[in-house]
Parts: structure tokens; sequence; C-alpha cells
């Protein structure tokens, strides 16, 4: 099933009531610093502190239209579970969360403030395992965080948003996990406007996706690393929809290391008085550590896709 426009556009008129329209912020610093217009759209200040209830909001309201006693299940690291569990509070949902024992202590309390079900596993490919038979033995429906048509339409969304706050955007940079919100996003950007350029970024601790990208092989066996950046540091099913959306429309992938996206988490707090999460930030990382790519286009859009990162965890990162 190939997703079209139309149908972001009925996830928009579906989820528009329950979500921000949040702002696009010029980068009047980065802008200077690179010799092009730089603008943030700020994802972060989007109900329950991610871009992340656009999808979940999608696939529970669009499933329910056909199964209005639906439960559903979701692996994640923990931003998705946010989101998720956001999205089945505001529309009086069961949702079960799993996920790693590890995870960030506020995703895990926001998730339980939010009424779900949550169950703890060592690891994130383990909780999808298990996700994956809940489906089967107890007929929940499964969400991936990107794998997922609903989840992509309701990414998708930004797209239409940022149309309307920059017509002419020349190009789009996305941190990536699996690539679900790029792909949505590219979906709308490419059918108005195909010379518009998309770049993805990931940490070099894990940069699955960016070596899928490369090789157009996909990684088997490739080692992950843990990263700062937990929130896109997942290995991806080899069968995911995102796949050819992003081998369809990015231009290259940019990576980063530990330290830049650290910095860049420091630098936003400095320059934008915004507390992000690392994963939330990673796109930003690829446009100040490669100045030279972006100087060369008119106007660069980057999402700021999260802040659900504990105050301990954001004490620790500026400290060192």
């Amino acid at each position: 099933m190939r997703i079209t426009v139309q149908d972001i556009l009925k996830a928009k008129k579906r989820i528009s009531s329950y979500i921000i329209e949040t702002r696009l912020e010029y980068s009047d610093v980065l802008s200077t610093e690179i010799g092009a217009e730089i603008y943030l759209k700020l994802e972060n200040l989007q109900v329950s502190g991610s871009f992340k209830p656009r999808g979940g909001l999608n696939k529970i309201l669009k499933t329910k239209e056909t199964n209005p006693n639906a439960e559903f299940v979701a692996p994640t690291a923990g931003g998705h579970g946010v989101g998720l569990s956001y999205s089945a509070k505001i529309l009086n949902s069961k949702v079960h969360i799993l996920m790693p024992e590890n995870a960030d202590s506020d995703r895990l309390k926001d998730i339980k403030n939010n009424g779900a079900s949550i169950h703890t596993f060592k690891t994130v490919p383990e909780a999808r395992i298990r996700a994956k038979e809940l489906e089967k033995e107890k007929g929940y429906v499964f969400v991936s965080a990107y794998n997922d048509v609903e989840m992509i339409e309701g990414a998708g969304t930004i797209g239409i948003e940022l149309l309307n706050q920059v017509p002419d955007i020349d190009c789009l940079v996305c941190g990536v996990g699996g690539g679900g919100y790029l792909a949505g996003i590219g979906i709308v950007l490419k059918a108005i406007n195909p010379n518009i350029k998309i770049y993805g970024v990931q940490q070099e601790n894990s940069p699955f996706m960016a070596n899928w990208f490369k090789s157009k092989k996909y990684p088997e066996n490739f080692i992950m690393k843990p990263s700062i950046a937990e929130g896109i540091g997942a290995e991806v099913e080899k069968d995911t929809i995102t796949w050819d959306y992003i081998n369809e429309f990015v231009e290259d992938f940019l990576v980063v290391s530990e330290d830049e996206i650290k910095d860049t988490v420091k630098w936003t707090m400095k320059n934008h008085k915004h507390y992000v999460e690392p994963s939330g930030i990673v796109g930003l990382s690829g446009i100040r550590k490669y100045p030279e790519i972006f100087k060369k286009q008119k106007k660069t859009v980057t999402i700021v896709t999260g802040r659900n990162m504990s105050y301990d965890k954001f004490l620790n990162l500026i400290r060192t």
C-alpha cells in the first residue's frame, strides 16, 4: 500500500482537535553561522512533549472506526510509549506498553500516569517479541513506532503544517530511527515539490538505517552500541514499510557523535531556551556538523521532535 497525501490530509482532519500546530522558530544564531535560513519545527512543544501523539491518535481513532473495543500493545524505548499512552488516555482506550528495565524514569512515570499497563524487559527487541506474541494470544492491535501506516500518516501531518508555515522550504533534516516521521513528512513535501532535499541523520553508535541506505543491503548482524539518543537507536525490521520511502526520498545520511549530540542539547538550551531530549535534536546536530551542505540551501527546516527526558539525565548531559 502506498500512502498518499490524501491519506495524510484525512489523518490531519482525524486528529486536529487533539493536537496543536507547533510553531516554526527561526534560528538567528545558526543562520548567521551557516549563511542560510535555518528553522526549527518545535514538536517538543506538542501535547505529551513530542510528535508521537500525531501517529498514536491517528492509529487509535482509525482502528476504532471498525474495531471500537480494540486494545493496543507497543514495544518502546520510552518515547513511543509516552505518545501512545497519552493518546489512549485522551481517547479512553486500553494500551499495554512493553519497555526496557533501564528506560528513562520520567518516561516511565508519564506512561504510568497515562494509565497504561506496563511490562518491562531487558531489551527493546525482547519487548517486541513479547508484544508480537500478545498480538496473537490476546488479539491486541500491535503498534510499531514507525512500521505502521497510521503512525506514518499521523507524522505526515507535520509536513502539511510545514508547507503552510514556510511554503518555499527547500531542505528538510530529520533524525532517523525507523524512519516513520521522515517518511510521512517526505510524502507530503515531495508531492508538492520533488526538488526539496531531505537528509537523514543518525548517531554513530547505532547508524542502522544510514548503513542500510548507503550499502542498499539490509545490515545483517549489525552491531548496535548504546547511545544517549536511545529513542532512535534501535535495529529496524527488515520488512519495514519506511524503507521504500527513505530510499526514494533521502538525499544522503549524515552521522554525528555522542559528544556532538550532547553539545547540541546544551546549544539548544543556551540559544533557544528549549529543553530537548538527545533523540529530539539529532537532526539539528547534523546541520551544525555539516554547515557546508546547508549553506547551499535557502531555507532548511529540522524537526525538534521531543523533550521527554528526565531532569537527572539532562543535568548529567550538561555537566559532561
